[in-house]
């Protein structure tokens, strides 16, 4: 992050290195296997994070657990003083949210800091799996439709004679050498919906694409969204260097399934 003559910081507001980039939110995590006595290394992990990540909110989330009566867990957020980056820290989970994006290399070097301070904060959690997701949305230029950014297999089926398209989705969920990939897209989204239901996003600040979004669908113009995520079974005790290895892992296939999905459209205007 570069400074201004005055010291006051500058946050781009491109996310990626493509010219036009439509990347709107980009999350790494953990899931952890259950970690009630987390609460007790909080304040360490705080302090090993605090240069970064200043700002501290406290909450809960009800736990749904088969074996047991519904339960609030406590969750911490700690906030970056842009609040542009956020770690969200649970009972289940550690993940590193960002809506700045410079590219993978410095996220991966951000997300590494996170594992690093994990480490020396003395948390030792079994890791379930790890994941990386990326959400990208579709703002039309022009006259185009949001569907014209997604590859023609993808661009839904003719509405009937004389009615309105109102959301198209798609799905589809595949496996390669151990690694899980899952694709959705919304081109138009459903009224009302910038982001899949099932995504929870952090009150981070918002990058100009994703405000502009909220724009067009306040005034009833079409978007759609592009989310994309890779998660690997690991079901190790915590290993910081062997996780951030991972995670390029991780990029290089989502990288290739998201670019699978786009359009001449697409590449022609964000690339």
């Amino acid at each position: 992050m570069a400074l201004e003559p005055g010291g006051s910081p500058v946050v781009s507001t491109r996310l990626g290195t493509w010219r036009n980039p439509p990347l709107a939110y980009v999350v790494a995590e953990l899931r952890i296997s259950p970690y009630y006595s987390l609460r007790e290394l909080v304040p360490q992990l705080q302090s090993a994070l605090r240069e970064h990540f200043p700002r501290t909110i406290e909450g809960s989330e009800l736990v749904i657990d088969p074996s047991s009566p519904p339960a609030p867990q406590p969750v911490w957020q700690l906030i970056s003083a842009e609040a542009t980056r956020g770690v969200y820290i649970s009972t289940r989970s550690l993940s590193l949210h960002a809506t700045a994006y410079v590219d993978f290399p410095d996220f991966l070097e951000r997300w590494s800091s996170v594992l690093t301070a994990i480490r020396a904060a003395g948390l030792n959690p079994f890791v379930e799996r790890a994941g990386l997701r990326y959400l990208d949305l579709i703002v039309p230029s022009d006259d185009h439709e949001p569907k014209q950014y997604l590859i023609e297999n993808l661009q839904g089926v003719l509405p009937l004679e004389g009615a309105v398209l109102q959301s198209s989705l798609w799905g589809a969920m595949f496996s390669t050498d151990g690694f899980a990939l899952q694709a959705h897209t919304a081109a138009p989204s459903p009224q009302g919906m910038l982001f899949a239901p099932n995504f929870n996003a952090l009150q981070l600040e918002k990058p100009p694409i994703m405000l502009e979004a909220e724009r067009r669908m306040q005034s009833n113009r079409p978007t759609g969204y592009i989310d994309a995520d890779c998660w690997r079974l690991v079901q190790q005790v915590f290993d910081a260097p062997a996780l951030g290895n991972l995670y390029t892992q991780l990029h290089d296939r989502i990288s290739a399934l998201f670019t699978s999905l786009l359009s001449d459209l697409a590449v022609k205007e964000w690339k």
